[in-house]
């Protein structure tokens, strides 16, 4: 019930619903807070779709357990091929702080077990392509052109912010030796992807057949990303060690 609960929401009330979720369980139960946090129980290593992780671990109790750190990618990722002559990479970056609640369903902290995961990253996330306009043919009507005299472009995310992402996971954690787990999670996150734009110092000499086709390709840049909506998949895998 609590997946069809989300996917009912519209936009903006997913993103909040998500936060005061995570308030909410980060502040109830059995006093979890009660006593200052020292994330010293253990450290975890992941991979996720935000690239890889790094993560501290503060068993709060046997069924609760809270983890703070950092991740960070930077790589191409796919390529952008829309009306170009051939593929250009697209280089996306990843970066920034990840905070998450814990709470196990069976088991604990310390035993095989299913859990749920509450998390807040703050990230910035970035794509960016380069475009060579002088290799690329433009066509008017039944005529074919180039433009040998025009430059580079770079096509990019247009807002570098740091941004919250709230996300919902459930997961597996198996416990291979006392202080060795391996763990497996998937859900979804709320991300407000920014829309793609370009630039270019000497854009205003550029033929209007030129700008014609770079309009385009931003155009359908920003509609692909629109058919992917808000709410995104993700899974992580990681491992833990316990002190």
């Amino acid at each position: 019930m609590l997946w069809i609960f989300i996917f009912e929401l519209n936009k903006r009330n997913t993103i909040t619903y998500l936060t005061l979720l995570f308030l909410l369980l980060l502040f109830s139960g059995n006093n979890i807070f009660a006593s200052p946090i020292y994330f010293e129980d253990g450290i975890e290593l992941g991979v996720s779709e935000k690239g890889a992780n790094i993560n501290l671990i503060y068993n709060a109790s046997l069924k609760d357990q809270l983890t703070f750190g950092i991740h960070y990618f930077i790589g191409n990722i796919s390529n952008l091929e829309y009306s170009l002559v051939e593929p250009v990479p697209i280089l996306y970056s990843s970066k920034g702080l990840q905070f998450a609640y814990k709470r196990f369903i069976t088991g604990n902290s310390s035993k095989s077990g299913l859990f749920t995961q509450i998390g807040l990253d703050l990230s910035s996330l970035k794509g960016s392509s380069i475009i060579d306009l002088s290799n690329q043919i433009y066509d008017i009507g039944v005529l074919t052109m180039t433009c040998r005299t025009c430059g580079k472009i770079k096509v990019k995310t247009k807002s570098n912010e740091y941004q919250i992402i709230p996300s919902l996971l459930f997961g597996f954690q198996k416990k291979v030796s006392k202080n060795f787990n391996l763990t497996i999670s998937a859900g979804f996150q709320y991300i407000d992807i920014p829309t793609v734009t370009w630039e270019d110092s000497n854009e205003n000499n550029l033929p209007p057949y030129v700008h014609n086709k770079i309009d385009s390709i931003i155009r359908n840049s920003n509609e692909s990303l629109e058919r992917y909506g808000n709410i995104i998949p993700t899974i992580k895998l990681s491992t833990s060690f316990i002190f």
